[in-house]
């Protein structure tokens, strides 16, 4: 069964072009792993949310899930990236969640 993960965030307008770039290396990088189904990343322009961007990542399994997170880290361990210091640098504030797809 597919895994989707679903992130939120609300980011602070003088950050949104640092966490773009950021979020598009991610994004990069995880297309290229073993197991990766789909993801994009989302702009709100309308609507009355406070949440104004969107991230998501299909991965096919559990396990790829779990293959994937672990080689992740291991990529921002290699970049000198921690995502929580830059988090909290920007303003940025984000709700993590993880789904599996529902049959219609």
């Amino acid at each position: 069964m597919e895994k989707v993960l679903i992130d939120i965030f609300i980011v602070p307008e003088h950050s949104k072009s640092e966490f773009l770039e950021q979020t598009r290396k991610v994004q990069s990088f995880i297309r290229t792993l073993p197991g990766f189904v789909e993801g994009d990343i989302y702009e709100q322009k309308a609507g009355d949310s406070r949440y104004n961007f969107l991230t998501t990542a299909v991965w096919e399994s559990e396990a790829s899930f779990e293959n994937a997170k672990g080689l992740v880290a291991s990529e921002y361990q290699r970049q000198g990236f921690n995502p929580q210091e830059t988090t909290k640098r920007l303003g940025v504030e984000v709700i993590r969640s993880r789904y599996e797809r529902s049959p219609y």
